[in-house]
């Protein structure tokens, strides 16, 4: 298992707060059987800008660390979406998963910007893939999934977190995380790790749960992500509409 998104560098943003946290954090993805852990830092202008030499120099301690236990750490970032993504990526100042062309973007937990389609388009003109953080916990999205649906389409992919599918963040997005596993609109999972407490690096149940909701879609994952994090390009599952319910269930939900 590939976890895709975590935050154990330390004390860069609000993830990890020391080496020991870390540490753990590292262990329990081992736990976990995870082989290889994302460490997506967040890029978020003027709260969290990752200073690409300081960020190399951590990530070093913690990949040595990684080797040590058995498990490799590959770089990364968890990219805020802004206006001037494809300048900042021309700069040097953002950068890619293992530094090859699949970008982990969040989008605003209760916003949709109107710019998102234009900004991954021109990322996608730059060689870069858009993976999109976490959609079902954005609000616009888990009420209208037809935005994620849209962005897949046009050729960017998306990650859905562990927890979503546990119900760590509650039942209404454990619902939408299980409709976007259904409809082929997920292509990779993350933990979202933060420390050693609640929000840890677990992973594992998330699988199981993909397993029994999209067979074909686990399968798909098992056989791609490897793929993705060394920067090949990938054909995703066709994606499925949504599955129409009967009348008994819709004057059901409407009680």
């Amino acid at each position: 298992m590939i976890d895709f998104h975590s935050h154990i560098i330390p004390s860069v943003d609000d993830g990890s707060q020391s080496f020991e946290i870390t540490k753990d954090m590292i262990r329990n993805s081992i736990s976990q059987g995870v082989t290889h852990i994302c460490a997506t830092s967040h890029y978020i202008p003027g709260e969290f800008e990752q200073e690409k030499n300081n960020y190399d120099n951590i990530f070093s301690e913690v990949s040595d660390f990684g080797k040590q236990e058995g498990i490799k750490v590959i770089k990364g970032l968890e990219v805020y979406i802004t206006p001037n993504l494809v300048d900042l990526y021309s700069d040097g100042l953002i950068w890619c998963i293992n530094d090859k062309k699949y970008m982990l973007i969040e989008l605003p937990m209760r916003e949709f910007p109107l710019y998102t389609e234009d900004v991954f388009y021109e990322l996608r003109l730059k060689g870069v893939t858009p993976i999109l953080a976490h959609p079902e916990r954005n609000f616009k999205i888990a009420n209208n999934i037809e935005l994620l649906k849209n962005l897949v389409e046009q050729g960017n992919l998306a990650q859905v977190n562990a927890g979503s599918l546990t119900g760590a963040y509650g039942n209404t997005i454990k619902d939408v995380a299980e409709q976007l596993v259904a409809r082929n609109l997920v292509h990779i999972v993350g933990s979202d790790g933060h420390n050693n407490e609640k929000r840890n690096t677990y992973i594992d149940k998330a699988y199981e749960v993909i397993k029994e909701v999209n067979i074909e879609l686990y399968k798909w994952i098992e056989s791609n992500e490897l793929n993705i994090l060394n920067g090949e390009e990938v054909n995703p599952l066709s994606i499925r509409e949504p599955k129409k319910q009967g009348l008994l269930s819709r004057l059901f939900k409407k009680k």
